[in-house]
């Protein structure tokens, strides 16, 4: 294709069409309009202007094939898209090479529909015409950035919408296309459309050129067009505004038309679709806003006076959810706001009213300058009436994977939402309690492992050994599950046969990648359980029986036997007699490998090896793990970092190998030893290795940190700042729950609970505190009462950090 940038010619090419690459607008236009191979009908994804016209466009224009700008994997949807049983809206899905979802939806206002529908009823045929899904052309190896800066010429769409009339802030295909349609004959909105196309691709050009994407969809979109045309057929090209210029220039011998993606390429579906994801408020980014006011534009097919009659309609019902909302708005209200709509429209040049008109026109008299109450009101209101919840269905006989019906009869019977019932809820369920919801509990899981995206886990309550005892979930069913459904019917026709085929497959990805680690062997356990899979749960036990013992950490060590204690006791759904008893034999061998892993832990600094030998601490009092534990523990006491010193005193003292009287004497000690910067910074290590344990010890040998409380409380002002950063520090290392033990430890101490509540800013504490220590200290050095020198008043207490 000639550079649009560098060309001016105008004559007739090679291909019989006039060229669309003319500086001139008006030529440009005509060019394209002009165009007869392809025949163009520039179109916005959602334009209920053109959806309207492009049947009356097609019977002008006869073709023998139509191509449409969609991906060719989706040409075998396109007799179901089209059936007159498929209730739009409705979308394709399919997965990209990358595995990720990718949506193309249809209302009754998307003009490709109404090119699919035109087709099935007169006898043509359609051609998917873009790329490929798994084409590497969407995102081509060094292609260029999207378009920025200021264009080096005119900019042509600029110039185009400031012409325009319209709401402020509506964009330019509304300014130019849709507001102007109503009462215009097809071809002048054909016309329009490919003018916007043409301006925006025009000051892309000048902006820094084409993206290369667009660059290698519009070639196949040639070939495909050409191979259509060849050798003398009629073609008509339903396609987005901004490609319409790059198509006028085919090659005169067309080579082989591109072949569709066999059936081993990527996976799609057909799915129902609902209005709210077509707005572009819900993130779609080739939405439209207000669909079902889009809606009722179509219906009134270009007719000036049933928009008229649709902005009534839709401001009559506006009216009533405001009156439902409990604010007055009756018949006076909606006739000013429908005289005044049609004031905006007059004053604007147009033929009817259209959606900015309409918001401009509600806003000001409906809403009454109350952006909070009443303003809140109508904004639900609109949403209601103008974006609308309507939802799709598919025609009888559409293809589907097993997998989905499957799933939604699964769904039915559970009473969770399903197509017929696709509201969210919040759902809790206690699967050791209740048969109905571990039943339930395991379908969530499924589709969770399978990526289906229907529920979502807000919260867990566990039994102490991994399990859960009670769960809470956020569920919905949705386009996107409906979607994804098909997508993992690859893997199997049920939600077990599919949970089982998506873990094997991710067993085998890590397994290609040199693994699996100990975390990803056991989450892939975990998760084969929740999801009531014997057999894998069988199989993952005989690689973790040959995997833990010589490779886990001791905190993976620690996760491991959590796991196996809840495969034990059969917290976890997928167990058998035989499963439960090997995993009781593999976790008598992991506790054995913990024990001999203990002396590795002598010189590590991770708080999470503290925490893990606390817990095996805690763990070994009923598995009697014998002397090798006591002597372990003994030497890391001694010749541990100090991080592992405090974790391995503590755990002697759970163990009841050393009294909490000694212990607490040795903490208080580390107090009166930290004097200097090295022995502050030892100061928190130990104690973060010590408050590891701060909740066991606290609940079975308080005694044990009485003595360093006591040695906190007789610090004087200056000794408590210089270790307060090595205290806090270590007193971190406490749970929530830790801490509230202490406090309660503490108002014992002080007679009632210190209120520890901070107004202040902390920044202004610390001046004061500074203010405060200076001042004492110059009292000192005059040997004033007061001091902590005389007898007049005591040093002030610091409280616990």
């Amino acid at each position: 294709m000639t550079d649009p940038r560098t060309t001016e010619d105008t004559t007739v090419g090679t291909t019989g069409n006039p060229p669309a690459d003319t500086a001139d607008p008006r030529k440009a236009v005509e060019a394209l309009a002009a165009s007869a191979r392809p025949y163009l009908i520039a179109v916005r994804h959602h334009s209920p202007a053109l959806a309207a016209v492009v049947p009356a466009l097609l019977d002008k224009a006869d073709p023998q094939v139509v191509c449409v700008e969609l991906p060719a994997d989706f040409q075998r949807w396109l007799p179901h898209l089209a059936d007159p049983g498929t209730v739009a809206p409705v979308a394709l899905a399919g997965a990209d090479e990358g595995g990720h979802l990718g949506f193309y939806p249809f209302a009754d206002f998307s003009p490709e529909l109404a090119a699919l529908r035109w087709a099935r009823e007169h006898g043509v045929e359609v051609r998917c015409c873009d790329l490929p899904l798994a084409d590497k052309g969407w995102a081509p190896s060094g292609a260029a950035d999207a378009p920025g800066g200021r264009p080096a010429g005119p900019a042509y769409a600029d110039a185009l919408e400031a012409a325009g009339t319209g709401r402020e802030g509506d964009d330019l295909w509304d300014r130019s296309v849709e507001v102007r349609a109503p009462g215009s004959e097809p071809e002048a909105v054909r016309r329009a459309a490919l003018a916007v196309g043409w301006a925006l691709r025009r000051d892309a050009a000048g902006r820094g050129g084409v993206p290369a994407g667009d660059l290698a969809r519009e070639a196949h979109m040639r070939r495909v067009i050409a191979a259509a045309a060849a050798p003398d057929g009629r073609v008509a090209a339903v396609v987005g505004a901004f490609h319409g210029p790059a198509l006028t220039s085919l090659p005169e011998a067309a080579e082989d038309a591109p072949e569709v993606p066999a059936e081993g390429g990527p996976v799609t579906s057909l799915v129902p679709y609902t209005f709210d994801l077509l707005d572009a408020r819900s993130g779609y980014p080739a939405g439209i806003r207000d669909p079902k006011w889009q809606q009722a534009v179509l219906t009134a097919q270009g007719d000036p006076e049933q928009v008229d009659a649709a902005a009534a309609r839709a401001i009559t019902d506006i009216c009533r959810e405001l009156r439902k909302a409990g604010h007055p708005a009756g018949t006076g209200e909606a006739a000013e706001t429908l005289r005044l709509a049609g004031d905006l429209a007059r004053l604007r040049g147009l033929p009817a009213p259209g959606r900015g008109d309409l918001l401009d026109a509600v806003t000001a008299v409906l809403g009454q300058g109350e952006p909070l109450g009443r303003g809140r009101a109508l904004a639900k209101a609109l949403e209601a009436v103008l974006g609308g919840a309507d939802r799709g269905r598919l025609a009888p006989g559409t293809p589907r994977s097993g997998l989905g019906p499957s799933v939604e009869a699964e769904l039915a019977a559970l009473r969770l939402p399903d197509p017929e019932d696709p509201d969210s809820r919040e759902l809790r369920l206690d699967p050791l309690r209740s048969p109905l919801d571990g039943r339930a509990a395991v379908r969530l899981q499924r589709l969770a492992v399978c990526g289906i995206g229907y529920g979502k886990q807000i919260e867990v309550s566990g039994t102490g050994d991994g399990a859960a005892l009670s769960t809470r979930w956020r569920i919905a069913w949705t386009p996107s599950a409906a979607a994804r459904l098909d997508l993992a019917g690859v893997r199997g026709v049920t939600a077990e046969l599919a949970a089982a085929g998506t873990l094997r497959e991710t067993a085998r990805q890590q397994s290609a990648d040199g693994g699996p680690t100990c975390t990803q062997l056991l989450d892939g356990l975990r998760a084969a359980a929740r999801c009531d899979l014997p057999a894998l749960v069988a199989e993952r036990l005989a690689e973790a029986e040959q995997l833990l013992p010589a490779s886990a950490t001791l905190p993976e060590l620690l996760d491991a036997l959590d796991l196996l204690e809840a495969l034990r006791l059969a917290h976890l759904p997928g167990t058998t007699e035989r499963s439960r008893e090997r995993a009781a034999e593999l976790a008598t061998v992991l506790l054995d490998a913990a024990v001999r892993g203990l002396p590795g832990l002598a010189g590590s600094e991770d708080p999470a090896d503290a925490t893990a030998l606390v817990a095996l601490a805690t763990r070994a009092g009923d598995h009697r793990l014998g002397l090798r534990m006591d002597d372990a523990l003994a030497e890391l006491a001694r010749t541990g970092s100090p991080l592992v010193q405090g974790a391995a005193l503590a755990a002697l003292v759970l163990l009841v190998l050393d009294t909490a009287d000694r212990l607490g004497a040795r903490a208080a000690g580390w107090v009166d030893a930290a004097a200097d910067p090295e022995g502050r910074r030892r100061l928190a290590r130990l104690l973060t290795g010590l408050l590891t344990a701060g909740g066991p010890l606290l609940q079975y040998a308080p005694d044990a940190l009485g003595p360093l409380l006591e040695r906190i409380d007789a610090l004087p002002d200056r000794g408590f700042l210089d270790r307060l950063p090595a205290l806090r520090a270590g007193f971190d290392a406490l749970s929530p729950a830790g801490r509230g033990r202490l406090l309660d430890t503490v108002a014992e101490r002080l007679g009632e609970r210190p209120d520890l509540t901070l107004a202040a800013p902390a920044g202004l504490l610390a001046l004061w505190t500074a203010a405060d220590t200076a001042a004492v200290e110059a009292l000192a050095a005059r040997r004033l009462p007061g001091t902590g020198t005389g007898t007049t008043a005591p040093a002030p207490t610091p409280a616990p950090p």
